[in-house]
């Protein structure tokens, strides 16, 4: 007689328990070729989840197929079936999935809401990643009108808005307030929106409270290692052609190997390019931590007795927190990764520098500054070769004032879009060039230029490119327009290297105060603004310069900060606590 269906579920779940993973399959298998109960479907169900986790994705997908077969509205299994359908790769079908179940909301017997609002969620995360940001928005806000008490939702509707240039970002939605977009709005989404550090700090804590239960522990307590080198540790999963990899693999080549070891602590995609591979290179040791939990990457640094743990994450995508709330190592520190504050009570400093960061500001950091001379933004002398391009290739003419301004969509805000609108006004022969990042951002864009009365044929969108292709377009432009309050970092790395000028304005938040920081380390302050209208004014007199005086913006490379950094680290771990 075949088993009954709770006595299945037991058996399996025990063995699973046991690490038998295998077992447990077979017997499900053997169950679901005989059975005829009317409820099979669930056992279908549960076979494709135990398969789902243990990485047998086509046969889950076969499950939870034969599953909806016998129940064709089981809303867990079409939650489940889109995300199997996502990891093969197939984002049409799983959409289909997740579309199916939404649409049963209007039926007599509708699916509970909380599979409707996950679906729609689903939906609006794989159409965030697609860039389709319109359709990703619709999605979240049907989420938001069945269920409006979902701040990871909002989160990320708050950030697509951001990333579409859909102003403003905080619209009336329903039965939500604006301070509960506020209170959800994400740390790195913050940077962007205000110049203020203490809504940012605010913001952190929040975001921390509701997405980190990490529970504290100190592994490193006690422990003083006496190593002949100090053993710095770096974790990213950035460590590729990345914003944070592009700018690291000078500096960490810098860093005196006779009197520092330097491990890696890696989890980033294998990207496959020669600067991986360099900078692999540049470490003494490399760890893949990918397959790794939090512990296991603790419990190593702990074996590879690290001085000084460093998080080139911070806050931003890709975090592993969990790794420092262990403390793993007697100091630990965040750089590069989020430029700001994390609220986060696991690391004890940030590195930065005396401009970037100044004393009043540091009452809105709950890291102590560590303060390394020169930029803290790792500024790098780039010897490889920029191909030759023509303003032409771009349908851009010669003799225009070429404004670029290749930065991130989402740091646009109204007020500098405004600004650029302006010099386009005040600049007769001037030309705004922009990333055209996706139809849904470059369609509202336009839109706001043509409320703003501007010359439309003047603004040039260009499609984003391969690095080197980038920096050769770079090299076409007459100056780059930094952005506020975010302010641009590995890219104004770039356009320095390509041979222009960089107009930024510096602001009360470290953010906004990176621009200034590089510029400030290779003496060109003068290029530093304090508000908007001394921004406008100081592009316009830059158009105004001849064309010799354009072609020659020419400035000292600053020493590489390594040295700087190292001798910090060296006084960090000597203190006493």
């Amino acid at each position: 007689m075949t088993m009954e269906l709770a006595a299945l579920f037991t058996k399996c779940e025990q063995l699973q328990q046991s690490g038998k993973s295998d077992e447990a399959i077979s017997t499900y298998k053997s169950w679901l070729n005989t059975s005829k109960d009317s409820n099979r479907y669930m056992g279908w169900f549960n076979y494709g989840s135990l398969l789902q986790s243990t990485g047998n994705t086509l046969e889950a997908v076969a499950a939870y197929k034969e599953c909806l077969k016998v129940q064709s509205r089981f809303p867990q299994a079409l939650i489940n079936l889109g995300l199997t359908l996502e990891k093969l790769g197939n984002r049409d079908e799983a959409l289909q999935q997740w579309a199916s179940l939404v649409s049963q909301r209007y039926l007599q017997d509708p699916p509970p809401s909380d599979m409707v609002t996950m679906a729609l969620n689903h939906i609006g995360r794989v159409q965030e990643e697609l860039k389709l940001y319109d359709l990703a928005e619709q999605a979240l806000e049907e989420s938001l009108t069945i269920n409006p008490k979902q701040p990871p939702a909002l989160q990320h509707w708050v950030h697509i808005r951001q990333k579409s240039c859909s102003w403003p970002v905080f619209k009336t939605l329903p039965n939500i307030t604006r301070n509960e977009m506020l209170m959800a709005t994400s740390p790195l989404a913050m940077l962007a929106l205000t110049d203020d550090p203490v809504q940012q700090l605010l913001t952190c804590f929040a975001f921390v409270e509701r997405t980190y239960s990490f529970k504290q522990e100190n592994l490193s307590q006690d422990r003083k290692y006496n190593h002949e080198r100090l053993r710095i540790g770096f974790v990213s999963g950035d460590l590729c052609v990345h914003a944070v990899g592009l700018l690291l693999a000078e500096f960490l080549e810098g860093l005196d190997r006779n009197k520092n070891e330097i491990v890696g602590y890696d989890f980033s995609p294998e990207d496959g390019t020669p600067h991986r591979e360099r900078l692999k290179k540049a470490f003494d040791q490399i760890r893949s931590v990918h397959s790794l939990n939090d512990r296991q990457v603790a419990e190593q640094v702990l074996v590879d007795e690290i001085d000084v743990l460093i998080d080139l994450h911070g806050l931003s995508s890709g975090a592993r927190p969990g790794i420092f709330a262990l403390h793993p190592a007697p100091k630990q520190g965040i750089y590069l990764g989020f430029i700001g504050t994390t609220g986060m009570p696991w690391y004890d400093f940030v590195i930065s520098d005396p401009y970037a960061l100044p004393e009043e500001l540091t009452t809105h950091f709950t890291e102590k500054p560590l303060y390394i001379q020169g930029s803290f933004i790792p500024i790098t002398h780039d010897k490889t070769p920029i191909r030759e391009a023509s303003r032409s290739e771009f349908g851009i003419k010669e003799d225009s004032f070429v404004m670029a301004a290749f930065g991130n969509v989402y740091k646009i805000t109204p007020e500098m879009f405004s600004t650029w609108m302006g010099l386009l006004k005040d600049i007769p022969n001037s030309i705004l060039w922009i990333i055209d990042d996706n139809p849904t951002t470059t369609k509202n864009l336009k839109t706001q230029a043509a409320l703003a009365k501007a010359d439309i044929s003047r603004i040039q969108f260009t499609p984003r490119s391969a690095h080197l292709e980038y920096k050769a377009k770079l090299k076409l432009a007459d100056v780059f327009l930094d952005t506020f309050p975010y302010n641009c970092g590995s890219t104004t790395n770039d356009v320095l290297n390509a041979g222009v000028p960089i107009v930024t304005i510096s602001g009360k938040s470290l953010v906004s105060r990176m621009g200034g920081s590089i510029l400030k380390a290779i003496k060109m302050e003068s290029l530093i603004c304090k508000n908007m209208i001394e921004y406008s004014e100081k592009v316009i007199s830059l158009a105004k310069q001849p064309i010799s005086k354009k072609q020659n913006f020419k400035f000292e490379w600053p020493l590489n900060i390594a040295n700087s950094l190292e001798s910090e680290l060296q006084l960090l771990v000597s203190k006493k606590d």
